[in-house]
């Protein structure tokens, strides 16, 4: 019968099958609090500092200053709101607000902050233009109705990485009157009989 002895010092021995000492608790002590407060660190960042945000910024494409300008029947657009539909699915839209000179410049809304510049890619494109409200009625749509809708609208821009490639003159086009649309009355007073 063999005994097994210690030594003097009372040191375990090591261990047979791979020749190391066995785990100290106080590393392991450590390293369960060092998870302990990059888990807890991760948890703060993902919720009250916006690590979802910067998580899912990763996956949009890069960004670009565009600008333009915006004609009705040859004239300027004076006013009105261009919004730009990018065809990924997941990347946020871009609105231009048409200036009297039809001229407008593409911006971004993050986090209620608008930047100057449009999500690089294609983009269908919507424009419209409302009369000032008057009283509590509805304000009335002064832009053709088929421009109001990236999908009956047909116009598309495409934003470029390079800036100096992004500009834009969209041309827009009066409806043309219905069939048996009746023309405007004559401001002469005389009433029909």
């Amino acid at each position: 019968m063999t005994e097994l002895t210690t030594s003097t010092n009372d040191v375990l021995p090591a261990d047979s099958k791979t020749g190391q000492s066995p785990p100290r608790l106080g590393l392991l002590l450590l390293l369960a609090v060092g998870l302990l407060v990059v888990g807890a660190g991760g948890v703060y960042w993902w919720t009250f500092a916006g690590g979802e945000k910067w998580v899912q910024a990763l996956g949009l494409p890069s960004k670009a200053a565009f600008r333009g300008k915006v004609t009705l029947d040859g004239a300027p657009l004076r006013g009105g709101q261009l919004t730009a539909w990018p065809d990924h699915a997941g990347v946020p839209r871009s609105v231009g607000f048409i200036e009297q000179d039809g001229q407008f410049i593409l911006r971004i809304d993050i986090d209620g902050v608008f930047h100057e510049e449009a999500f690089v890619g294609r983009h269908r494109v919507s424009v419209t233009q409302f009369e000032k409200q008057q009283g509590p009625s509805p304000p009335r749509m002064t832009s053709p109705a088929k421009y109001s809708s990236p999908d009956t609208s047909g116009l598309v821009i495409v934003v470029d990485r390079d800036p100096a490639k992004n500009t834009v003159e969209l041309n827009l086009v009066s409806d043309a009157p219905r069939p048996g649309d009746s023309p405007p009355k004559s401001g002469s007073g005389e009433s029909d009989k």
